[in-house]
């Protein structure tokens, strides 16, 4: 069996149209790609970022980066469904849009696969044009998170782990032990059935169950990891295979069942509708990534903020989850995108985003090892994410071959179909493996 084997690994795409984003810059853009130039010697990066809490916060930061290092940024952002295509094109063409992008697992594959990034080995090991405390302040296997023959491609800005998130005060009024929240899969169906009150308008658990931009292969990637599954076989190696097992019917069964205690409509819900039925009040539980929490806490977003509980996954593995930032191939400006990817990945924005409360997933060794790191994160939230990420987080939860983006469509079609009713996860499973292994012979990324 021939592999393709590359060191990050992708889970979810959540792909839709090419909604418009917003782009800002520091002066007007000419159509050259160099927007608010003032001078021959001034430089315009352009950069694309996917619209969440962090990323909305990182922009407050652009000004401060300009003033130091004279470099203007022209920024797109937009909601990640709309955001994955948006970059993807604008990379894949031959004129490339962007000097920088962010990625996270969903379109990594496909981005390394495509050459549309460069390597940065030369420029982390060169003390020249990389600041010494900035390399000291990233693990070894935070620079590895996308690799390919041994070269690195990325810096990573954030790392989320899935956890549970629950209503400590709706436990309370059903009976339940809001400080002994449930840890496996078995014990949160059982909450979710006591939970479920849908004459109050109130149901037992939300998570990401759309089709569209194969949304719910990540709910199911977690459930996947936390019943056992891997792509792995005992001597590590790839095995496509693993993907029509045991373990796959079994988080088929876990993801349909949790339909019947989710909120009408449940069918059409991403992350962002999940998260929201859970700040309303609207769903008692919630399953996805720890780098959505602050989210939650914040009382100007959240009805439930001062009720939210947080706890681990005591089976499997957790997913970890980062969104990294990388440099476009054909970047006229390499010098100043570094500059950027250090700024980004750097120790103070970070700290700033840890302190502010919007940073909820670092991945600077010497941010979470500041001492006052704790006067930070709220205690079950660290206690939960400490817990995942002590038990062997496992990145690599969908191949960064090419050919994931279709995989991830067959079985985003077989989990819905299980869901609706129309098959049984066995069968489901068994047609989805018969579907992959085809694909890829066709390809030949097997034999």
């Amino acid at each position: 069996m021939k592999k393709r084997v590359v060191a990050m690994l992708t889970v979810v795409t959540l792909l839709a149209g090419l909604s418009a984003g917003c782009a800002k810059t520091g002066g007007q853009d000419d159509g050259s790609g160099n927007a608010g130039k003032t001078d021959k010697e001034a430089v315009t990066l352009n950069v694309i970022l996917s619209e969440n809490e962090q990323t909305k916060d990182m922009l407050n930061y652009f000004d401060q980066f300009e003033e130091e290092t004279g470099i203007k940024i022209n920024y797109e952002i937009m909601a990640e469904s709309s955001y994955m295509d948006k970059m993807m094109l604008g990379l894949s063409s031959n004129n490339q849009q962007y000097d920088v992008v962010m990625a996270s697992p969903a379109t990594i594959g496909t981005i390394l696969d495509g050459g549309w990034v460069q390597p940065l080995d030369q420029y982390i090991e060169d003390d020249s044009v990389t600041d010494k405390a900035w390399r000291e302040g990233l693990a070894d296997s935070m620079l590895s998170l996308a690799v390919v023959d041994g070269k690195r491609y990325a810096v990573p800005y954030n790392m989320g782990v899935n956890i549970l998130y629950y209503n400590k005060a709706m436990f309370q009024d059903a009976g339940l032990d809001p400080e002994n929240p449930p840890t496996t899969l078995e014990d949160i169906l059982k909450a979710a059935r006591t939970l479920n009150a849908p004459d109050k308008n109130q149901y037992g658990i939300s998570f990401r169950a759309s089709r569209e931009g194969n949304a719910n292969t990540f709910l199911w990637a977690m459930l996947w990891m936390i019943c056992g599954g891997s792509w792995e076989d005992a001597e590590g190696l790839v095995d496509y295979s693993r993907i029509g097992g045991k373990e796959a019917v079994e988080a088929t069964d876990f993801f349909a069942e949790f339909h019947e205690y989710a909120p009408a409509g449940i069918s059409s819900y991403g992350y962002e509708e999940a998260q929201l039925a859970f700040q309303q009040g609207l769903s008692a539980m919630w399953i996805d990534t720890s780098i959505l929490a602050n989210g939650v806490l914040d009382s100007e977003e959240s009805q439930v903020a001062e009720d939210v509980g947080f706890a681990a996954f005591t089976e499997g593995h957790a997913i970890g989850s980062p969104w990294m930032f990388l440099m476009a191939s054909k970047t006229e400006h390499p010098t100043e995108a570094w500059k950027f990817l250090q700024f980004v990945s750097g120790y103070e924005l970070q700290m700033e985003q840890v302190k502010s409360g919007v940073q909820t997933g670092p991945v600077r060794t010497d941010v979470l090892g500041d001492p006052k790191i704790g006067e930070y994160f709220n205690e079950d939230l660290a206690e939960a994410v400490n817990y995942a990420l002590e038990h062997d987080p496992i990145s690599n939860y969908f191949p960064a071959i090419n050919e994931m983006t279709e995989i991830r469509s067959l079985l985003a079609i077989q989990i819905a179909d299980v869901a609706l009713g129309k098959t049984d996860s066995q069968s489901a499973i068994d047609q989805l493996w018969k579907d992959v292994e085809e694909l890829l012979k066709r390809e030949g990324v097997i034999e």
